[in-house]
């Protein structure tokens, strides 16, 4: 695989969701000296709270706790409806202007560290075009969640075959497993 030259950073974040921004925001702040980026592999900002849009997708945290410190909740409702909590992270990323500082369409194809050159070396796909470029740091910040966009878990439950209601896993939307659509209205 042929790169270019890298372009080197103190800090690389990776992944533009709740953590994400959270993280860069501290950086800014703490560490206002120190250069970062946040590569993001889908278009928009919000992770979770932006790929998940179905009926009644909400946080099972309240807000107060899973908001931002520095950035409180306002929101009417402490257990939030997805749409709000995403409306929350892009005004928080544009307010402190972090948005300015995604690279969204690069997923991270492999980090490497070297003990010689005391950094990571990060390559990441620019996916509009498939053209792999290098990113260098000092300090590399993972958050990206745990699900897996591309291709995420359903469970193998016995007798999951019999269950007639449209039905869906989180991971992985509109698929075949135990939640009735009826409980998410």
């Amino acid at each position: 695989m042929s790169v270019p030259s890298a372009t080197h950073v103190d800090v690389i974040i990776v992944g533009a969701g709740l953590s994400g921004i959270c993280a860069a925001y501290y950086i800014q702040t703490y560490c206002p000296s120190r250069t970062f980026t946040i590569l993001e592999s889908r278009d928009a900002i919000g992770g979770t709270w932006d790929l998940f849009r179905y009926p009644g997708v909400r946080s099972d945290s309240d807000m107060h706790t899973l908001g931002y410190s520095f950035r409180p909740w306002r929101g009417l409702k402490s257990m939030a409806d997805g749409p709000s909590i995403l409306r929350y992270i892009e005004e928080t990323a544009r307010e402190y202007g972090i948005d300015r500082k995604i690279h969204f369409g690069h997923r991270v194809l492999r980090a490497a560290w070297s003990s010689v050159d005391a950094r990571w070396s990060v390559d990441a796909v620019r996916v509009s075009d498939g053209t792999t470029v290098r990113f260098t740091c000092t300090f590399l910040f993972m958050c990206t969640g745990y699900y897996n966009y591309d291709q995420g878990y359903t469970p193998d439950w016995p007798g999951v075959e019999r269950f007639r209601d449209r039905s869906f896993t989180p991971n992985t939307g509109p698929t075949t497993s135990i939640m009735p659509e009826s409980a998410l209205c």
